[in-house]
C-alpha cells in the first residue's frame, strides 16, 4: 500500500536510528482514515552517539506517538501529530558494563550512518554541478506541502535526566528538563485557529511553549540502580508531581512560557516579495538561580566529562573490581591500554603483513560493490554477505574510496549501471554521470518515466475522480517552477524578544542572594539570504542591572546602565558574506556607556583562568564573618 509505506518509511526516517523496537507489524494504520498508532517504544542505549558525547541512555521510553492523516480530506481536516510522554535517563558511559558484541553493533550503526551521509553529500554535489534546470514540484512535495499547511503537533510529559555518581560518590548529582506541553497549530492571518483550504496561499502557525523546567540536584537520589521499567515509572511520575515543590528539586529555571509565531509562504521563491518563512518568538521573563553546591558540582561534571572522553579508547580493558585490594589488575589495564590502543596497534598497522592484507580487503570489497552496481536486481545474498563482513573491517573513508572507484570504472568502461542502488535512491549514472558523459534520449525518457512513476500506485487506490480531487486539494500540477534567487533576497527571517531576564547567586537556597544580574528587552533578529548564502544577525539589549547582598535594609547597586535611554544599551551586528561588505564576514558593536559601583560587602567577584577552565570566585562579608567560596 502507497500511502503505508510513505508512513512506514518517515518513521523509520524520523525515530528508526532512536528506537529498539520500531516495527511495520506496530502501525495501526487505515489508509483511508490515516491513523498511526506507536506505543511504549524503547530509546535505544547509543541514541546520543552521533552528538558524540560520552554518555549512554540507561532507560527511555516513547509513551505514545499518533498520527492522523486524513489523506482523502487534507483540505478539509488538519493533520494531527501527538507525542504523549518521553521519559530518558542518561549516565555515564562508565556506569553501563562493556558489552563488546553490542559495543561493535553501534559502531556498524555509526559506521552505515556516516556512510549513507557522505552518499546523500556526493549526489548533492553531483546536481550542483550539472546545468540548473526548470524543475517543476513532484506529487510528493505538493503532498509535503499540503500536509504541512494544516499540520498540528503537541507534545507533553517530557522528562529528560541525567545522574552521575562518578565525579564525586560522595555528593550524586542529577539534572534534568522537564517539559508539559509544546503545542503547534495553524491559524488565520489573525493568528485564530482554523482549517486552511486549498486557496490559502500563505500558511500561519502558532506554537506555544508550556512550563519549561531545569533542575540541577546536589546530595540526589539515584533512580539508574533500579529496574527500566521503575526508572520510566519514576520519571514518568515526578512530572506531574514537579510542581509541588519535592525537597530533592533545586531549579535552575523557574518556568519558562513562550509563544511563537510563524509565517510561511510556499510560493515565496518564485514570487521574491516576501520571505518564505517568518519566525517570531517571545519569551516573558527566564529567572535563574545558582547555589554554591549547585556552581561547585558544575565544575566536577565539566572536569569529569574531559575525563570520560580521555577514558573512552581504554573502556574495554577497564577491570569491574574495586581498586582496593586489586592493585595489581589495575596496573595491569594502566599497561594493556596504552600498550593495545598506542603502541601495539601502530606497529602492527605498518606491518607489511598488515599492509598485504589491506590491499586484499579494498580489492576484492570494489570487485563486490562493482557487482552490486551493475546488478539489475537484487544482488545476491553471497555478494552483500561479502560487503557487509568487508565493510566492518574497513573504515569509513576506505569504503568512500573504494565504492568511487568501482563506479568510475564502471562509466568508464560504458556498462548500465543498476536502476536503482540499495536504500531504493536513483542512480541516474552514478555520481560522476556528469563529468563523463551525457544520458542518451532513451535513458533521458527512462527519467521522465520514473518521475511519474511515484504516482502510478494512486491508480489503484482511487478513482480518476478522487485523484482529481487530491490534486486539487494540494495544488499539484505540471506548471510550478523554481526560480535561481537572487542575492538580495532574503528568504528567512527569525525574530527573539526576551523582555526579562534575571540571574541569582546565592550561597544557599532560602538565604539573600549575594549577586542578581537583571537584563531588560534582549532582542534579536537573524535574517537568511540563500542566493548568497549569508546570514546576518542583530542584537540589542536596551538595560542591563547588577545589584549586591543587601546590607542595612538597603541593596547596592554594583552596575547600571548610565547611557540615552532613547538608545539601547548594547547593539551588536553580525554578518556573513555581507551584502554592503566586499569582506566574508563582518562584525559591528556598538556600547553606551555604563556605571560600575565598587561594593567592599559584594565584590570582589572575579574570573580566574586555570587549565583553560575558568572558575568563579566570590567573597563576602555578612554579619561580621568572612566567607568565601572557590
Amino acid at each position: 500500500m502507497v500511502f503505508e509505506s510513505l508512513v512506514s518509511d518517515l518513521l523509520n526516517r524520523f525515530i528508526g536510528d532512536y528506537v529498539e523496537n520500531l516495527d511495520k507489524s506496530q502501525l495501526k494504520i487505515g489508509i483511508w482514515g490515516g491513523n498511526v498508532v506507536l506505543e511504549n517504544l524503547r530509546v535505544k542505549e547509543n541514541a546520543l552517539s552521533e552528538f558524540d558525547v560520552p554518555f549512554k541512555v540507561k532507560a527511555g521510553q516513547i509513551g505514545k506517538l499518533t498520527l492522523k492523516i486524513p489523506w482523502k480530506n487534507l483540505y478539509g481536516d488538519a493533520v494531527v501529530a501527538t507525542l504523549d510522554g518521553l521519559y530518558l535517563l542518561v549516565v555515564p558511559g562508565a556506569t553501563i558494563k562493556y558489552d563488546a558484541a553490542k559495543e561493535e553493533r553501534y559502531q556498524q550503526e555509526a559506521k552505515q550512518k556516516e556512510l549513507q551521509r557522505i552518499e546523500e553529500a556526493l549526489q548533492s554535489a553531483t546536481r550542483r554541478d550539472k546545468p540548473q534546470e526548470d524543475k517543476k514540484d513532484t506529487f510528493m512535495e505538493k503532498l509535503a506541502t499540503q500536509v504541512i499547511k494544516n499540520l498540528q503537533v503537541k507534545i507533553s510529559s517530557i522528562h529528560l535526566r541525567y545522574e552521575d555518581d562518578l565525579s564525586d560518590p560522595q555528593r550524586p548529582l542529577s539534572m534534568g528538563v522537564t517539559l508539559s506541553e509544546l503545542s503547534l497549530q495553524t491559524t488565520d492571518e489573525n493568528w485564530k485557529l482554523c482549517i486552511l483550504n486549498e486557496a490559502a496561499k500563505i500558511i500561519y502557525k502558532l506554537g506555544r511553549l508550556e512550563s519549561l523546567c531545569t533542575y540541577w540536584n546536589v546530595n540526589s537520589p539515584m533512580y539508574y540502580r533500579s529496574s527500566w521499567q521503575d526508572i520510566v515509572d519514576q520519571l514518568r511520575s515526578e512530572i506531574s508531581s514537579k510542581d509541588q515543590q519535592l525537597p530533592h528539586y533545586q531549579d535552575i529555571f523557574k518556568p519558562i512560557f513562550a509563544s511563537a509565531k510563524i509565517c510561511i509562504n510556499p510560493n515565496a521563491e518564485a514570487e521574491l516579495k516576501s520571505p518564505k518563512v517568518k519566525l517570531q518568538l517571545e519569551v516573558q521573563n527566564i529567572s535563574i538561580e545558582m547555589t554554591k553546591p549547585q556552581y561547585l558540582s558544575m565544575v566536577e561534571v565539566l572536569e569529569s566529562i574531559d575525563l570520560m572522553a580521555k577514558s573512552a579508547p581504554y573502556r574495554k580493558f577497564r577491570p569491574d573490581v574495586p581498586v582496593s585490594k586489586n592493585v595489581k589488575v589495575w596496573w595491569r589495564y594502566a599497561f594493556n591500554s596504552i600498550m593495545e590502543v598506542h603502541i601495539r596497534r601502530l606497529s602492527h598497522m605498518w606491518s607489511w603483513s598488515k599492509i598485504q592484507q589491506h590491499r586484499e580487503s579494498l580489492k576484492v570489497y570494489k570487485a563486490a560493490y562493482k557487482s552490486k552496481l551493475l546488478s539489475q536486481n537484487k544482488p545476491g545474498p553471497d555478494t552483500e554477505k561479502q560487503i557487509q563482513d568487508l565493510e566492518k573491517t574497513l573504515d569509513v573513508f576506505n569504503i568512500t574510496l573504494a565504492r568511487q572507484q568501482a563506479q568510475m570504472e564502471v562509466i568508464r568502461s560504458g556498462q548500465k549501471l543498476a536502476g536503482k542502488k540499495a536504500g531504493g535512491q536513483k542512480q541516474g549514472g552514478g555520481f560522476f554521470s556528469g563529468w563523463f558523459g551525457r544520458k542518451t534520449k532513451k535513458e533521458e525518457q527512462e527519467v521522465e518515466e520514473d518521475k511519474e512513476s511515484e504516482t502510478s500506485g494512486l491508480d489503484q487506490l482511487m478513482t480518476a475522480e478522487e485523484k482529481e480531487k487530491l490534486y486539487t486539494a494540494i495544488g499539484y500540477s505540471g506548471s510550478s517552477h523554481n526560480l535561481a534567487l537572487p542575492k538580495q533576497y532574503v528568504g528567512a527571517i527569525i525574530t527573539f524578544q526576551l523582555l526579562r531576564t534575571s540571574v541569582t547567586i546565592r550561597e544557599q537556597r532560602d538565604v539573600p542572594e549575594i549577586l542578581n544580574i537583571q537584563m531588560v528587552n534582549l532582542s534579536t533578529r537573524i535574517s537568511q539570504r540563500p542566493g548568497a548564502q549569508a546570514v546576518r544577525v542583530e542584537a540589542a539589549l536596551e538595560h542591563w542591572y547588577v545589584t549586591g547582598l543587601q546590607q542595612r535594609g538597603a541593596v547596592p547597586s554594583l552596575i547600571a546602565s548610565v547611557g540615552n535611554s532613547s538608545s539601547s544599551l548594547l547593539t551588536v551586528v553580525f554578518e556573513l558574506n555581507p551584502e554592503e561588505s566586499s569582506g566574508d564576514q563582518l562584525l559591528k558593536i556598538h556600547s553606551q556607556p555604563v556605571e560600575i559601583i565598587y561594593d567592599a560587602v559584594s565584590w570582589p567577584l572575579t574570573f580566574t583562568s586555570h587549565s583553560t577552565k575558568f572558575y568563579l570566585y566570590s567573597t563576602f562579608q555578612q554579619q561580621g564573618i568572612s566567607k568565601s567560596f572557590t
